[in-house]
């Protein structure tokens, strides 16, 4: 990535767009001009960065925080000293019916606060899968840092740290009709993370497969996004490109291209439980080298 000063002005009114841009909430055109300086300005880039590693941290706290245990206590001394008379009186029937009214409105809580849950889950899912896909974007799709004929499986077995060669022969296999150009290990501009990166191209679009260290982060997993996952694999459609991204013990992995949802996810699907058996047996998932594949602390400047 280059790093061209801009005047201050610029880079003023961009820092004002990042969190509509980072929600998917400007303009196309404004997202198209955001992302024009965020491939310029490494300082605009830092601090989209730093903004979505708050974001992250933020959301993992919110989920972590359950509703205060005497909530229901709470709700009937609230009704109490709305209506003092509602629930005083009550024999029998009635009393079960003014029971069931006062378990209404504490369900109604709950629900609530599922629902904030479950807002926070899908935008930490969707943080994380940007990942992925400014990791394709940055490195595929504007640096074209890939060869235009296939470099020979030697060429990219040297290409690999030791502890991620196991990867290559998964991803040929798991990746039918496609063809693997470029295998690497990729730098993030201004930031320390590292990821490696296979490129492939096939059904008339290039494809990226992208591991990176989790590094505590983790994708929300259990019966809140179970109608959002097929077998833990999680996708969305983010800055015009479709994500699907899995995670192992250790690492994220995302499978980025704009052949669309359905075909992204499937093909995740397929590639995301062999390359966990590579990634949670390699030395390097437990103590391997922070240099090789350091992972997120967010998303890598567009």
């Amino acid at each position: 990535m280059n790093v061209l000063n801009f005047d201050s002005k610029l880079c003023e009114r961009t820092r004002r767009q990042l969190d509509a841009y980072v929600s998917n909430e400007l303009l196309v055109e404004t997202t198209a001009e955001v992302v024009r300086h965020l491939e310029n300005c490494g300082a605009c880039s830092s601090e989209l960065e730093s903004r979505l590693r708050l974001r992250a941290g933020l959301r993992r706290a919110a989920l972590r925080e359950m509703p205060p245990a005497h909530l229901s206590q709470s709700i009937r001394q609230r009704l109490r000293r709305a209506q003092p008379g509602l629930l005083a009186g009550f024999r029998g029937a009635t009393w079960v019916w003014a029971v069931a009214a006062t378990l209404a409105v504490i369900v109604g809580g709950a629900a609530g606060q599922q629902a904030l849950r479950l807002h926070h889950a899908r935008q930490t899912v969707a943080d994380i899968l940007l990942l992925g896909v400014a990791d394709h974007l940055d490195c595929a799709v504007r640096g074209h840092n890939y060869p235009d004929l296939a470099r020979s499986q030697d060429e990219l077995l040297r290409r690999l740290p030791p502890d991620c060669a196991g990867l290559l022969p998964v991803v040929e296999e798991y990746l039918p009709g496609f063809q693997v150009l470029e295998a690497h290990v990729c730098s993030v501009t201004g930031s320390p993370r590292k990821y490696v990166h296979f490129i492939a191209r096939g059904e008339g679009a290039l494809l990226s497969v992208v591991l990176t260290r989790r590094d505590g982060m983790s994708l929300p997993q259990g019966r809140l996004l179970a109608a959002d996952s097929v077998a833990d694999v999680y996708r969305a459609h983010l800055n015009n490109m479709d994500v699907a991204g899995f995670q192992s013990r250790d690492y994220f992995g995302f499978v980025v291209s704009g052949l669309g949802q359905d075909r992204v996810l499937q093909i995740a699907q397929s590639l995301a439980p062999p390359a966990r058996v590579v990634l949670d047996r390699s030395p390097a998932a437990t103590n391997g080298p922070r240099e090789v594949s350091k992972l997120g602390e967010a998303a890598s400047a567009l």
